[in-house]
């Protein structure tokens, strides 16, 4: 999907990877480059950055030496605010595209306006809720007391998580770990939840979910919240 929207939607050619040295950063600094290259693409730059960093200055130099037109990211939200925030030191504003990450709180409160118009692939938005998300939503800013729900891919994915773990549960009769692995692997009914409703969501040879073609859409930082960059994925959402 980050390939997909600054490739395909946006058509940028030249493109900078920015992740960190974790296993998260480098494994899908992995994935962004083998994407690309089924494209014909290599980035004309691949930078590192550890966690704790604060001075993206080098990277971001070299980045905008070989003439980057967006930055592509995989971190965690305090290192990502400082790419954004190191960006406007420079005067350097191209477009910034990373994975989920860019959603958590702690990227926009570091980034403040910096992090404008940054997008990345979301499960959950809260602009335009209804029906059950909006019951969720409500329940959820009542039971913690807060004005809005601050991580709303974690609430979101950890409510469904919980009701495909009672299915397995009960599809097993059990809660003997490998037993509830096997009914996971193999649920019978599906499992409605806020994400989506889960159709045999796993396998023995799959246990991801999700998948870009059936819950994913791009999400665009605005006023410092998570909205929906395309007006058309508003309708995809509520018909999920």
């Amino acid at each position: 999907m980050i390939v997909k929207e600054s490739i395909d939607n946006r058509h940028f050619e030249k493109v900078a990877i920015l992740a960190d040295s974790t296993n998260y950063g480098q494994l899908g600094r992995a994935d962004l480059e083998a994407v690309l290259k089924e494209r014909g693409i290599t980035p004309v730059a691949v930078e590192k950055f550890n966690i704790k960093d604060v001075d993206m200055t080098p990277q971001l130099l070299r980045a905008r030496m070989k003439g980057a037109e967006v930055i592509l990211t995989y971190g965690v939200g305090p290192e990502l605010a400082q790419i954004a925030n190191g960006m406007a030191k420079l005067g350097w504003k191209v477009p910034m595209i990373g994975s989920w990450t860019l959603s958590m709180p702690n990227f926009a409160e570091n980034a403040g306006a910096n992090a404008e118009a940054v997008r990345m692939p979301q499960t959950f938005i809260l602009e335009g809720a209804a029906g059950k998300r909006e019951a969720f939503i409500k329940k959820f800013e009542q039971a913690y007391g807060v004005t809005r729900i601050p991580g709303p891919v974690w609430a979101a994915q950890g409510y469904d998580s919980i009701y495909l773990l009672a299915a397995a549960i009960e599809q097993a009769k059990s809660t003997d770990g490998t037993k509830i692995k096997e009914a996971l692997e193999d649920l019978q009914a599906p499992v409605e939840g806020l994400v989506m409703t889960y159709n045999k969501p796993f396998s023995k040879t799959d246990h991801e979910a999700f998948k870009t073609t059936n819950v994913a859409i791009m999400g665009e930082i605005k006023n410092g919240q998570v909205v929906f960059a395309y007006d058309a994925d508003r309708g995809k959402v509520q018909a999920n």
